[in-house]
């Protein structure tokens, strides 16, 4: 009996590699959805390192297939421009992680983050019901960069998010780390929460700008029309809130099945 309980727990402590490896990557142009996990017992300090987002279950991933030039700007590959991105939630803030390779930064600090390799996003709680039209007072925009910080373009503005930027030249990677509390989106419930079941508009784009281009030079996204070529909030995709939790950390698996192990001989 002893043989066989240790045969299982060598097959289990073997197993968790695999299971804690296994991301699901998402091609950002063939989802219109994205399942973002509940934050469950995950600490998630904003401060651009992603060690504590390494048990999230998908990236949405954002390549070629969603690339958009602009004043004949041209992407060369995933090493030109490519954005993982990463969502979890709690009832009152979403959480995103962005990576985003891109081999040659130009920060110019001019204070528009779509000439400055910064990023843009809209929100909207009303997923589904999003009147077209710019501005609709339901749909929220918000531009970012490292050297330009975050910056509130259009919406009726109850909130901000806490955000840390930085870029690693060494692995030409620009991190992005942000949290939005519940109350930076126009809810109808007072107070407002985020819950197992709700859908939440999205759209988001990770500007290019290259030596020899003048500023903006092109794109890649997940809805980029709400943001670029006009504003268009219904082509907004959507994060659906799960009721499951991101996994913890393994080596808690290991301790809490290795006592109920114990528990059986």
């Amino acid at each position: 009996m002893r043989v066989f309980i240790a045969w299982i727990a060598v097959c289990f402590m073997l197993s968790l590699p695999i299971l804690a490896g296994a991301v699901e990557e998402l091609n950002a142009a063939e989802v219109d959805t994205y399942l973002v996990p509940m934050r469950g017992n995950a600490e998630i300090k904003i401060d651009a390192n992603f060690d504590d987002w390494k048990l999230h279950p998908r990236v949405l991933v954002m390549g070629k297939d969603t690339w958009e030039p602009w004043q004949g700007g041209k992407r060369t590959g995933d090493d030109d421009l490519l954005a993982k991105l990463r969502v979890l939630y709690d009832e009152d803030n979403l959480y995103f992680a962005l990576e985003v390779t891109d081999d040659q930064y130009l920060p110019k600090g001019s204070g528009n983050p779509w000439e400055d390799d910064g990023i843009q996003i809209a929100i909207d709680t009303s997923a589904g019901k999003i009147d077209p039209g710019w501005p609709n007072q339901t749909t929220y925009l918000y531009n970012f960069a490292v050297d330009d910080g975050w910056q509130k373009e259009t919406g009726p503005f109850m909130g901000d998010a806490i955000i840390e930027m930085k870029r690693d030249e060494a692995a030409k990677q620009t991190l992005y780390e942000w949290q939005m509390p519940s109350d930076i989106v126009k809810f109808k419930a007072s107070p407002p929460k985020f819950e197992p079941g709700m859908k939440i508009a999205f759209a988001i784009i990770a500007n290019d700008s290259d030596k020899g281009e003048v500023g903006q030079c092109g794109w890649v996204g997940w809805g980029n029309h709400t943001i670029v070529f006009g504003k268009n909030p219904e082509e907004m995709k959507t994060l659906v809130l799960d009721d499951k939790p991101m996994a913890v950390n393994p080596a808690d698996k290991l301790a809490t099945s290795w006592g109920k192990i114990k528990k059986i001989r």
